[in-house]
């Protein structure tokens, strides 16, 4: 990332009022009422970015929790030789950017459009408020987190022990699971920088994920296209994620 903390670049459009419909499609609020939500909404605002523009850099004041509402957004960590991981993509109604919300000074990581997206911004000290206030919204919170850690967990494993083949194969069938979009040939993922991403999200590198999945494709495993891979044997893809073979 050539751009510097504070140097966000073009592609923030003017923020606008949120309503509570909008807050209905983010997880944490879904158990709230109506009138909390309202409350919530007029305390936060709507912003949008366009594709590619930075939201916030690692090590900039967590001055904002940050709810998706459109689009995909990449939570990257830059590693001291220059590497790029990738450490959480975000689905429309996820939080990401809260750690101002529950004591964090700074954000831990860098947040990336890979849409066009809108965003719904929330005052950290806000954010702190509403779960004092609303005991409902804290649980939700503490399950959200407690399912991140589970996650990071996992991830951490992978990194540690597993052949980068399974780790492709793990990731790809996340990936399908959660934003794929099922087809006649198999479940659809959509990810700019396929190949790019894919690197940064199993700790490889675009070498070496450019070479697997050339290899799956030639196999009929999968069908790589431009920002897009197409799922179309899963049953052996699990093979390679769980470290089976065909005899087992």
């Amino acid at each position: 990332m050539t751009e510097q903390p504070g140097s966000h670049p073009a592609g923030v459009h003017k923020p606008a009022r949120a309503g509570e419909a909008d807050l209905a499609t983010i997880r944490l609020f879904t158990g709230l009422t109506v009138e909390t939500r309202q409350t919530i909404a007029r305390a936060g605002r709507i912003q949008i970015f366009d594709r590619g523009a930075f939201l916030f850099f690692e090590g900039e004041p967590a001055i904002e929790a940050h709810f998706l509402l459109t689009g995909q957004v990449k939570i990257v960590h830059e590693t001291v030789d220059g590497q790029e991981i990738i450490l959480r993509l975000i689905q429309p109604g996820e939080i990401f950017g809260g750690t101002g919300g529950w004591g964090g000074a700074s954000y831990p990581a860098t947040a990336m459009a890979l849409d066009d997206i809108r965003v719904f911004a929330l005052p950290a000290e806000e954010f702190a408020r509403l779960m004092t206030e609303h005991p409902e919204l804290s649980l939700a919170v503490i399950r959200e987190l407690a399912g991140r850690l589970r996650e990071a967990e996992a991830r951490i494993h992978e990194l540690q022990v597993e052949r980068v083949e399974r780790r492709i194969a793990r990731t790809l069938l996340r990936l399908a699971a959660k934003t794929g979009r099922e087809t006649p040939d198999g479940p659809l993922i959509e990810l700019p920088q396929s190949r790019q991403h894919l690197a940064e999200l199993t700790g490889s590198t675009l070498t070496t994920v450019s070479r697997v999945l050339s290899e799956w494709d030639r196999r009929n495993l999968i069908r790589a296209g431009r920002e897009r891979i197409t799922i179309t044997n899963a049953h052996e893809l699990v093979m390679i994620a769980e470290d089976m073979t065909a005899s087992s």
